[in-house]
This record gives structure tokens, sequence and C-alpha cells, in this order.
């Protein structure tokens, strides 16, 4: 059906559909509803929500194709780059390559040992702010080092993030010439949203579960207790089963709508039952809110060292072939270096396969 490889995915299809049918009617269609907030807000809500939706959809694909034919799964990048505005292949460096393999270690820009509030709600509300930094720069590295490696697989990966890159940055910049307010409450709010939904997702899978030490991760050690379960019905419907996350860590490829029957034959077994959680909104009252302490799955307080957090682990080099050094591909992050860049972004939005990385390292 559509080229899909599962008929499973013909919902998402129905979604990222929906995503842009909504946000062009809300766009077109404003003033028929603008006089009422109620309906106004209420717009914004779905449109946010079909947003984040195409969060966990990008998710999922990107661990899982969803066509047969290549050129298909590429237009689907794209399409799904566009419902929550970041280019969909980093999430290859930035949660496969990265965080699955090197979960909570210091290779992980995504740890929840980053956020040391003492109120629990802050590191909830801001746990995405403070790592997209360290994730950004992380995926930078990589994408930077796919261009300097002289292969097919390489070159694709690097020329599909620039595909992506270009699309999002020139559909962005049109939407806001043509209406900058329509843009920052229909697209740039419910973006926003969705990025910051999905990377919030780490802290309440990963806080307080068990860690596996680095020296053991090459026997494939299994961890069971590693990820909280959100199983309840109604959210995984409307995250493709993303709530079910331990079964996802020990399986990382195996498609979404197995994920259920596999959780409960594979993991439930052998999992705290304190780490299935049946509603994902009582665990954020409880844990963020109201006691909001910041718990383990045990029920023990998460101590929080007294000395500062140490720096990431440089994850990339780890695949990086031979000859090529941390310093080839290394990307100057600081401001000067961001403002060398600027005048570079015109040409890569006209000339996506145009390589300009190596010029501002």
């Amino acid at each position: 059906m559509l080229g899909l490889r599962n008929d499973a995915d013909l919902r998402p299809v129905i979604w990222v559909f929906k995503y842009y049918l909504i946000s062009y009617l809300a766009w077109t269609y404003e003033d028929y509803f603008r006089h009422s907030y109620l309906l106004s807000f209420l717009t914004v809500l779905v449109i946010s929500y079909y947003s984040f939706a195409g969060a966990t959809i990008t998710h999922n694909t990107m661990h899982s194709k969803v066509f047969y034919g290549k050129w298909a799964n590429r237009i689907w990048q794209v399409l799904l780059s566009l419902t929550y505005g970041h280019p969909v292949s980093s999430f290859v460096p930035g949660h496969n390559l990265s965080h699955h393999r090197y979960t909570q270690l210091l290779q992980d820009p995504m740890r929840t040992s980053k956020l040391r509030f003492r109120w629990n709600f802050l590191n909830g509300l801001l746990f995405q702010p403070i790592v997209a930094g360290d994730v950004f720069k992380a995926d930078v590295r990589y994408i930077n080092m796919q261009s300097k490696i002289q292969t097919a697989r390489a070159q694709e990966f690097y020329t599909n993030c620039m595909r992506e890159f270009s699309i999002v940055g020139l559909t962005t910049v049109l939407l806001l010439v043509l209406d900058p307010r329509k843009f920052f409450v229909y697209v740039w709010f419910p973006h926003f949203f969705a990025q910051w939904g999905i990377v919030s997702m780490n802290m309440l899978q990963h806080d307080g579960c068990d860690l596996v030490p680095s020296l053991v991760r090459e026997e494939a050690v299994e961890n069971w207790n590693g990820s909280r379960n959100f199983v309840g019905p109604l959210i995984n419907y409307l995250t493709f089963n993303n709530g079910y996350h331990t079964i996802h860590h020990l399986h990382p490829t195996m498609h979404w709508s197995r994920l259920p029957e596999e959780h409960e034959r594979v993991v439930k077994p052998k999992i705290h039952p304190s780490l299935d959680e049946r509603c994902m909104a009582r665990y954020i009252v409880r844990a963020f809110i109201y006691p909001g302490k910041r718990l383990d799955y045990l029920g023990n307080e998460v101590k929080v060292p007294a000395e500062p957090e140490p720096e990431d682990a440089d994850w990339t080099q780890d695949y990086a072939p031979d000859g090529l050094k941390p310093q080839d591909y290394q990307v100057d992050m600081s401001w000067k270096g961001i403002l060398r860049a600027l005048p570079l972004i015109p040409l890569k939005l006209l000339a996506p396969l145009y390589s300009p990385v190596h010029k501002i390292a």
C-alpha cells in the first residue's frame, strides 16, 4: 500500500497530511475565527499536537524506514522536517548514535544528570533548552565528518541533511516574510513545542533509572531498568507507541507497531513494576508539580553530586574512519565562527550540495 514497508505506517502518513491540511486552513481562513480567543487557542493547540506527532513519527522513521523506494523516503523525510521545523536526518547523530549507544553516559549529550535544579519542575521545563546546544554541536561535528568521508553512504547522509536543512530554511524565510504574525503563531510556536516535547521525553523516560557503566557496554548487557515506560493506550495512540521505551532501547530497529506486544512478552516479566507508568500526565504531575520530588524508580531521592557536571565526551570519534582525526572535522561554534558562517547561508540555501563547512573550521 503506497509502497509502505509496513501497513501500520498508513496512519503516520495520514497524520502528517492532517498537519499540513490544518495548518493551511488556519493560515488561510484565520479571519473566520480570529475574533474568538478560545477557537484561536484550540487551533494552535491542535497544530502543536500534530507538529509534536510529526516529531514522534520522525523518531520512528529514523529507526525504521517507512517506504521501500529511496526517493520516497527522501521526500518523506523532507515532509517530516517541515512538520516540526528541523532536519530529521540530524536524529541519527543526535539520538541513534549517541543516546542509544551511550544512554546517560558522558557521551550522551541528552543525559538527565545535566539538570541540577532543586525544584524538579525546572528540571522538566528546562531540560530541552539546557541540552539543545550540546546536541547541536555534536550533530554539526558528525555531519561535517560525514562530508569528509568518501563513501556512498556518508555522502548520501550528508546530502540528505543539506537538502532538509535548505528546504526548512528557505520555507521558514518565505513564511516569515509572507506574514510574520501568522508564522510565529501557526508555524514557529508549534515547531518549538514539538522540539521541546520530543527532547523533554528523555527526562521522563530516563531520569532516576539504572545506568549501565561504559566498561560493560561492549558486552551487550540488557538494561531492563534503564528506561521508564508509559503504557496507557491514549498516550501511545497519540505518539505512535513512543511510550514503550525499554523494548525500543533493546531493539531500536523494531517497528513501532510491534512495541506493545513485545513489551508485554519480553520486558514486563523482567522490569521493575514501578517503571511501567499507566498515565504520563499523572506521572508529570507527581514528579514535577506535586509533590514534585526527584525520585528514582525505587522511590529514593536522586542524589545530585556536589562537583560540577563533566563536559560531554566526544562520541563522534567512534565513527570516524582511520586517518580522520577530530581536528579534521571540528567546527568553530564560537560567536566569531558563527559570524563567519552567516554569509555562506544564502549559498547553502541555493546550492545544497555545496560544502562550505571546512571554511568555518
